[in-house]
């Protein structure tokens, strides 16, 4: 198996990325969210030249999961300070990733929670395995969403069901993401299906791919850049929290037993 992070494959306009840390569900830890940024950054420099991408895939190594969401372990005993300077760096990162200028989709071949979920919601597309359950879990260890979940999940399916689905910690089936608007597509097959509609999206002219994702972005965008600052000193605050400390510690611990 590789040692990269995330697996890069071209596949003649399209580039594929896959998250590449199958036996911990794809979880984002520090490290891959590095190879993340320089996927994100080689597409932002090289746009407008000849060879470059004009469509970004995102999909998750193995049958399993898409991204299981953050690596739980660096969650572990972290203080205030540190817990809001990571959730920035995240937000920031997935905030360039939405911002990019070519269209984005998440093939979502499994479980997709967490930081997983805000990471497909940070693309312009979703097309989920049939198999696909999707969540924001952080509330079963005394947290919340710090990645963007706060702020895209309510703009995706409405206030109410962001609420169900961030209070209460449950996943949904693919087929109820679909029915909330919250993933376009749900396919046998998540990566083929991205693929196909990347296909079609990469022969599109790539200048007004790019002003119609910002024009689009635009008419969205009022009141997020405060919202994500809130959701991250939220966050903050309950790492902080001797309930957060021992939900990571007793998550961890069930983790090693099994």
């Amino acid at each position: 198996m590789s040692d990269d992070l995330v697996l890069r494959e071209t596949r003649g306009p399209i580039l594929l990325a896959t998250l590449n840390r199958p036996t911990k569900g794809n979880a984002l830890n520090r490290p891959i969210l590095a190879e993340l940024d320089q996927v994100i950054h080689g597409i932002e420099l090289g746009f407008g030249t000849a060879d470059a991408p004009r469509v970004l895939v995102i999909t998750g190594s193995g049958s399993k999961a898409f991204c299981a969401g953050a690596d739980v372990t660096e969650l572990n005993g972290i203080g205030e300070h540190r817990a809001r300077e990571q959730m920035r760096y995240g937000q920031l990162l997935f905030d360039r990733l939405e911002a990019l200028p070519v269209p984005v989709i998440a093939a979502i071949n499994g479980f997709a929670l967490g930081g997983g979920l805000e990471l497909a919601m940070a693309c312009d597309i979703r097309v989920a395995a049939a198999t696909a359950r999707l969540g924001q879990a952080e509330i079963n260890l005394a947290n919340l969403p710090g990645w963007g979940g706060t702020q895209r999940l309510p703009r995706l399916v409405g206030r109410g069901i962001a609420n169900e689905m961030i209070f209460g910690g449950e996943t949904i089936t693919a087929a109820r993401a679909h029915e909330t608007g919250l993933v376009n597509r749900v396919a046998d097959d998540a990566v083929a299906a991205a693929l196909e509609m990347a296909s079609l999206y990469a022969t599109k002219d790539p200048t007004a791919i790019r002003g119609a994702k910002r024009a689009i972005g635009i008419g969205l965008q009022p009141g997020l850049t405060e919202g994500l600052i809130a959701e991250a000193d939220a966050v903050a605050t309950s790492c902080a929290t001797e309930a957060q400390q021992a939900a990571v510690a007793a998550f961890l611990t069930r983790g090693k037993s099994q």
